[in-house]
């Protein structure tokens, strides 16, 4: 028996249905229903009566529900007990770089509002660096594009979508092609050559084969750090193709250093999605990711 399956049987019997439990829970409905049925082999009664009006409580459920609840108030008098002590209660962190530099510092702010005093460590990953921190390192959640959902183990982790956003081409503020209108990917390419911070050659081979990314692939320079290739193209050397979302809070984007240009036939749409492992949480990685859904619920893209 699991603590979450005692979770699963208070959140089906308030919905009253399997599909809009496992939606609240952020679980696949499978997975929910795996759970209940193992707690009811193990327990030898039947929790809910299913069909198609949704799920019911037998009159033994009624009993499991009534002393799932009391033993649910004092586990969270434990997590009240461990608020008490913190410093034990740090998270780790695995990000991507446009997270990293939007939107983390921001549910930072809001995470220690609960959190006062548990450490936080964030980790600036790249993208297809972060399967591996995830599954071999202390890293709890992870944030990451679709560039590699498919490589997270999703029988080890729940994955759930924040945003989606769009690439855009940025451009220093001195270039005249910010008074020029709507432009086309063309008319940028003639005059600048690429920067990009993507250097793992198997990532960027899979950048090039998308049928709008392509179209940047000619003279890229390829910078292992972001700064410098900020700088490159701050100094009108050359763009950049980065997420929409990496001008949110940019001390670039707010100085009039960069900014996105506007190019009328480049749409590239990229999904960002959060990863965390199918096990118990702790009150703090739980209270993180409730601050990241609280957050990119409110998110507007600002480009």
């Amino acid at each position: 028996m699991r603590i979450e399956q005692l979770e699963y049987v208070k959140e089906v019997a308030n919905c009253k249905s399997l599909v809009e439990a496992a939606r609240r829970l952020h679980v696949t409905q499978p997975c929910l229903t795996n759970a209940i049925n193992s707690l009811e082999d193990e327990l030898g009664v039947d929790i809910f009566i299913r069909s198609k009006a949704g799920a019911k409580l037998t009159l033994a459920g009624q009993e499991v529900l009534k002393i799932s609840g009391l033993i649910l108030d004092q586990v969270d008098e434990l997590y009240r007990l461990s608020g008490k002590h913190q410093s034990r209660q740090e998270i780790h962190l695995a990000v991507a770089p446009a997270v990293s530099n939007s939107a983390i510092l921001e549910i930072i702010e809001d995470y220690r509002k609960s959190m006062p005093a548990a450490p936080i460590y964030v980790h600036e990953t790249r993208p297809e660096k972060i399967f591996t921190a995830l599954t071999r390192s202390n890293r709890s959640i992870g944030i990451f594009n679709n560039s590699w959902l498919s490589a997270i183990d999703q029988a080890e982790f729940d994955i759930e979508l924040l945003y989606e956003d769009k690439f855009c081409v940025f451009a220093s503020c001195k270039s005249p092609l910010h008074g020029q209108g709507a432009l086309t990917i063309k008319e940028v390419l003639e005059r600048y050559p690429v920067a990009t911070p993507i250097c793992d050659q198997d990532i960027l081979a899979g950048y090039l084969n998308h049928p709008k990314l392509s179209l940047i692939s000619s003279g890229l320079y390829n910078f292992s750090d972001r700064e410098s290739l900020k700088s490159m193209v701050v100094s009108d050397k050359a763009i950049t193709c980065l997420p929409s979302s990496f001008a949110y809070r940019d001390l670039y984007v707010e100085n009039a250093l960069w900014a996105p240009l506007k190019v009328s036939d480049f749409d590239a749409p990229v999904n960002f999605y959060m990863a965390y492992p199918r096990r118990k949480l702790t009150h703090a990685e739980s209270t993180f990711i409730e601050c990241t859904r609280a957050f990119y619920k409110r998110w507007e893209r600002v480009v």
